[in-house]
């Protein structure tokens, strides 16, 4: 998470225990390392948090291209019938006259 060497941390130390004593290091290692638990907690859910989002977002994209898919069958299905509607309630006379049973071809 941090890009500390060890020459680093350890030049922190000594400055540390110069300036705070021997006596305070013990606590304030507890603090530190107390609060460095919780950012790692508050990371790990954080994670957690943003996975879960990302697969609710997932989901709802796919939601919405299966409800455009079903949208589209419906407006086809809807224009077909429309079609054989309007095929079966022509004007009779419009339709051209029947072949005459006679008549050989």
């Amino acid at each position: 998470m941090f890009d500390i060497s060890f020459g680093e941390l350890a030049l922190c130390f000594m400055v540390a225990l110069v300036v705070l004593g021997p006596e305070k290091m013990p606590k304030i290692a507890r603090t530190i390392g107390r609060w460095a638990g919780q950012a790692r907690g508050y990371m790990k859910n954080l994670s957690s948090e943003l996975e879960r989002e990302t697969q609710v977002m997932d989901i709802k994209r796919q939601l919405e291209e299966a409800k455009r898919e079903l949208s589209q069958a419906s407006a086809d299905v809807q224009r077909e019938a429309r079609g054989i509607g309007e095929s079966v309630n022509r004007d009779p006379n419009a339709l051209p006259p029947p072949r005459d049973p006679n008549h050989t071809p």
